[in-house]
């Protein structure tokens, strides 16, 4: 069985969250810390836990309780939904993402979810975007910092799912500088959803194979049966 592990916000789901300064806001408004700034670019992992770790270490001298980051999702789900209540404005599918992930799993593939979002976030913007994940084996922030942690462990979880000891065939999908390190890290295939600008900073960076988007369905099947690791670059 060959597997597609796929990230989350910008692979599956728009970047809602990020656009509307979700995050921040729920850091700011859950925990009373106030000016929080987030540059996810300066981060070693950028992951939700560890930026949330990072601001409330820096204002308070350690690391988030786990109160602390219940508290910050359920803030996030609470502004996403009131935003959506308010004006309409919620998480969307990246297009053809939805049909992709069940055309994938008709094929015979196995298909998981490897995100640096909390589980309680994501799911709640899966379901938002209609991308069928409820039955995908998948691992989130809450187990690890590292993006290649997270997708180890959603490796094994997938392993398990399928009763695969091991894929004939891993690409990764995403659409970040991070998911581009983290599947040279590990030596996996990647394939980029990106377009423009983004596409050929992600190419100069080593990316190989991108798609703007799961539309073409057939040759986003094509790419990912060709895609290859990400280059190394100087």
């Amino acid at each position: 069985m060959k597997l597609v592990m796929f990230d989350m916000d910008g692979t599956l789901t728009d970047s809602f969250a990020i656009e509307e300064n979700c995050y921040v806001r729920s850091i700011q408004d859950a925990l009373k810390i106030p000016d929080v700034h987030i540059d996810w670019h300066s981060y070693p992992h950028t992951s939700s836990t560890y930026c949330l770790d990072s601001v409330v270490r820096q204002a308070r001298g350690r690391p988030a309780t786990a109160e602390e980051a219940g508290a910050v999702q359920a803030r996030m789900i609470e502004i996403m939904a009131e935003t959506t209540r308010r004006n309409g404005r919620r998480t969307h599918e990246v297009p053809g993402a939805a049909t992709a992930v069940r055309e994938l799993l008709r094929l015979g593939y196995g298909v998981a979810i490897a995100s640096g979002d909390w589980e309680a976030t994501a799911r709640h913007k899966l379901t938002d975007g209609g991308i069928p994940f409820e039955n995908l084996p998948s691992a989130y922030s809450d187990v690890a910092y590292a993006r290649t942690d997270i997708m180890r462990a959603a490796l094994a979880r997938a392993s398990a799912h399928y009763g695969c000891a091991s894929f004939e065939r891993i690409v990764y999908v995403g659409d970040a500088v991070w998911d581009v390190k983290a599947c040279r890290e590990l030596g996996w295939p990647l394939v980029v959803v990106a377009d423009g600008a983004d596409a050929d900073r992600l190419t100069s960076l080593g990316a190989t194979h991108v798609v703007p988007h799961y539309r073409d369905l057939a040759n986003f099947l094509k790419v990912l049966e060709h895609a290859t690791c990400p280059r190394p670059t100087v």
